[in-house]
């Protein structure tokens, strides 16, 4: 094997290890931001149920409303 081939098989093995570190890099991002995501709707999850039961129930204003 020339010493081309040789440089040309070492580039694109470099390539080839460069873009899987890339996109496991980007895959970590990926699943960090989904935790995240999660994380945020436990949270809004919990203080909406604790809300509905501090407020008061609704009540129809149009019920005894008279129009003369």
């Amino acid at each position: 094997m020339t010493s081309s081939a040789k440089l040309a098989i070492s580039i694109a093995s470099y390539r080839d290890h460069h873009s899987d570190d890339i996109r496991r890099r980007a895959l970590e991002r990926l699943y960090e931001r989904r935790a995240t995501v999660d994380e945020l709707i436990d949270v809004l999850e919990r203080y909406q149920q604790e809300r509905q039961g501090t407020l008061a129930p609704c009540i129809d204003i149009t019920v005894g409303r008279t129009w003369s």
